[in-house]
């Protein structure tokens, strides 16, 4: 393949995941997941500078 294929293939695969993560949970700081008995958690910490 195309480096250029190969970059827009990413590109999709990423906006793809985003715009699950986006609807499931309703924000993007933050992803849980869940099986069984184990659950692993994703946070994003960022403080905004004034």
């Amino acid at each position: 393949m195309p480096q250029k294929t190969v970059i827009w293939c990413l590109l999709i695969v990423c906006i793809t995941l985003l715009a699950f993560i986006r609807i499931t949970h309703g924000y993007l700081c933050e992803i849980h997941i869940k099986n069984g008995n184990k659950e692993v958690a994703a946070v994003l910490a960022y403080a905004s500078k004034r």
